[in-house]
């Protein structure tokens, strides 16, 4: 059966609406995004997706349980998610600060939303006319733990330093995390271009996959061929798909 012409899960809800949107930002430097949000809004948020870390899962369903002590809602599912190879999602800022300018104005530290740039000038010993000192190196740099790609640095480097690393999330770690009470969703990030990867990642995932509400594939828009890469990628999961199936398709505008 075709992705097209399947017939579609039923939704157990009015709507899905995703949370938190990119907006509001109210604290900075935590390592995690703190949102103002409406009380009527907490009524209407489904789902939350995070990182596939067990600490912030953690940290998710505490905020969950904090709120529910204030605004009585509907517990909303709590999402992590993967990727099976290199995502736009799933990248780090890295730079050597000691190859930085130590005059630079850090446009990268003042542009962080997550504090996740520290820069401090190290010790020098060059003496300068006047009984001054030459500005030391730089000491510090990317924050990892911090970092969660946002992007907002890479542009503004005026020396361009700033480079991307990405990463695959750890398919071990994700099982271990999917078994746990706390996870009700998992949102697979890929490509569509390369089913292999998919189907690796989709094999060891393996039977925690039962453990799930729901399974949501967020793929890129390639054109003609997305609904052929949609039906390949469902025929790898439907043996031992048993929840909800979303399908998300992303606008194929971004670069590594």
């Amino acid at each position: 059966m075709s992705a097209k012409n399947q017939k579609p899960h039923k939704n157990p809800h009015s709507s899905f609406n995703f949370f938190p949107p990119r907006t509001n930002l109210s604290k900075r430097g935590t390592g995690l995004s703190l949102y103002v949000v409406p009380a009527s809004r907490c009524e209407k948020v489904d789902c939350i997706d995070c990182a596939a870390d067990a600490s912030v899962v953690s940290a998710v369903n505490e905020g969950i349980e904090a709120a529910r002590e204030i605004v009585p809602l509907r517990r909303p599912w709590v999402m992590i998610s993967v990727n099976d190879n290199e995502d736009l999602h799933f990248r780090k800022a890295e730079f050597d600060p000691a190859d930085c300018p130590p005059d630079c104005s850090r446009p990268c530290e003042v542009v962080c939303p997550a504090n996740a740039i520290s820069l401090v000038e190290g010790k020098s010993t060059v003496e300068l006319p006047h009984s001054t000192r030459s500005p030391g190196a730089l000491k510090g740099g990317v924050i990892t733990e911090r970092c969660y790609g946002c992007g907002r640095c890479f542009p503004v480097c005026p020396f361009d330093k700033i480079s991307v690393v990405t990463y695959v999330r750890n398919a071990t770690a994700t099982t271990e995390l999917l078994k746990r009470d706390n996870v009700d969703a998992v949102e697979i990030h890929t490509s569509g271009r390369q089913s292999a990867f998919f189907r690796e990642l989709w094999n060891h995932l393996g039977d925690a996959i039962r453990y799930l509400r729901l399974v949501a594939v967020n793929l890129l828009d390639i054109g003609d061929s997305t609904i052929s890469s949609m039906n390949t990628m469902y025929s790898i999961m439907e043996l031992q798909l048993d929840c909800y199936n979303l399908w998300q398709v992303s606008p194929c505008c971004f670069k590594l």
